[in-house]
């Protein structure tokens, strides 16, 4: 693979930015594991900078960067149309962490090799200059006494207060509306007609294997390259053709698809736009540009891990020690750093996490429901549902404009055969 390097001089000042762009990707932990679309991006940013971008096709790509022979066809070897998908991934996982603050932004449009780098800054239009307003004179005509401008400050006070009557009892309805049902609150947000609603089970393969090879995966290699990275794993333990077997299918929670189905039919989705989506499937466009409901912890659904930054309370993702337990990173007065499922006497209590907080982009939001086990994720789903159950902690949360805002909470549920039965919160808190 080709080492791309640019001399000084050869391109212009704006280009050399550029460049110095690209280089910073590539040395970001994005990329540093990830030689292939390291090279691929190298190879095409520094073609389109020197001007030869137009020139740039799949056969020239899978001759120079992943060194195909030279009777290569493009149409019996899809190399460079998948590296390029998995590419267009990266640099959105890139550009919505270690870059989010970078001033440009790279994109490589689909259908096409030639990647463009959009400015984020942009200039705000200067105010337009005030021009004079030409004012009509008017002629005031004095009033007949005092009791003519009695009378219609009199109205206008009474119309003023009876709006302002109104428009309490409307506020108080709406706010003892919200007080007296707080979830409905949450899926009245999350659920909308306006906006795309992604329903995302655990992808339970995944999790199985990692169990079994006693290897966690991170985000950025499932979101990278799933097809090879899922391959590799399941071939790498005692049991290769077993799991690579188990990696050929999609399998989920039955809490999951039962909690899908229980969300499909509240009363809040019969006009939203709700789509149910398996975590492989899933892009970072789709975790940006919806609202998100997403299933299991960071070793079942690893999309989880893009906002590990935003709660405090998560099961834990190394599957090695097999252990249940959740960690606290901030631990509040009362609270523990870790809490673990437990068996006590003859009973087994499982944990189960709720994250109600805002998405990647204004106005967007996710809700993470997570389980050491079924028992604890049903346990969760049970009391995001049950009115009775949690009314008394949700209208806790209650912002003084009426609505219930982002929070996250830590529950334990008591098992009876391995179906959850009771719960308890154990900890919550506002998020902001």
């Amino acid at each position: 693979m080709p080492q791309q390097e640019l001399q000084p001089g050869a391109i212009s000042e704006v280009a050399e930015e550029r460049w110095k762009l690209v280089k910073d990707i590539l040395s970001s932990r994005s990329f540093a594991k990830a030689p292939r679309l390291s090279g691929f991006l190298a190879y095409i940013c520094a073609e389109t900078l020197c001007g030869r971008g137009s020139d740039l096709n799949e056969r020239q790509i899978g001759l120079e960067v992943f060194g195909r022979s030279p009777d290569y066809l493009p149409a019996e070897d899809s190399i460079v149309r998948a590296s390029a998908r998995l590419l267009r991934n990266r640099l959105e996982l890139y550009f919505s962490t270690e870059g989010k603050d970078s001033d440009w932004v790279i994109f490589i449009p689909k259908g096409s090799y030639i990647p463009t780098f959009e400015s984020r800054i942009r200039k705000s239009e200067p105010a337009s200059p005030l021009l004079p307003i030409d004012v009509p004179q008017r002629i005031v005509k004095p009033a007949d006494g005092p009791r003519s401008q009695r009378l219609p400050m009199l109205v206008i006070s009474m119309i003023a207060a009876a709006i302002a009557i109104f428009a309490g009892i409307l506020l108080h309805r709406h706010i003892g509306s919200v007080t007296a049902n707080p979830e409905r609150q949450i899926w009245s947000t999350l659920l909308t007609g306006r906006e795309r609603t992604l329903f995302v089970p655990a992808d339970s393969t995944l999790s199985l294997i990692q169990t079994a090879q006693n290897v966690p995966l991170t985000v950025s290699e499932y979101l990278g390259q799933k097809p090879a990275v899922l391959a590799r794993l399941a071939a790498s333990g005692p049991y290769p053709q077993a799991m690579t077997n188990i990696n050929d299918h999609q399998y989920t929670s039955i809490a999951d698809l039962e909690m899908a189905f229980r969300v499909g039919r509240l009363p809040q989705a019969g006009n939203a736009q709700l789509e149910v989506r398996y975590a492989r499937d899933l892009t970072l466009s789709d975790i940006k540009n919806s609202n998100l409901i997403l299933m299991g912890g960071p070793r079942a659904n690893p999309w989880v891990q893009i906002f590990a930054e935003h709660v405090d309370y998560s099961l834990d993702d190394h599957p090695a020690d097999g252990l249940d337990y959740v960690n606290v990173r901030s631990p509040q007065s009362g609270e523990s750093a870790r809490y673990m499922a437990a068996v006590k006497g003859n009973q087994t209590f499982s944990l189960g996490v709720i994250a109600f907080i805002s998405g990647l982009e204004g106005g967007k939001h996710v809700l993470m429901i997570e389980g050491t086990d079924m028992a604890g994720t049903q346990g969760a789903c049970d009391f995001l549902l049950d009115a009775n159950a949690s009314s008394a902690v949700l209208s806790k949360l209650i912002r003084p404009d009426g609505r219930v805002g982002h929070f996250e909470m830590l529950l334990e549920t008591k098992t009876v055969t391995g179906n959850a039965s009771e719960h308890l919160v154990l900890a919550y808190r506002p998020l902001p």
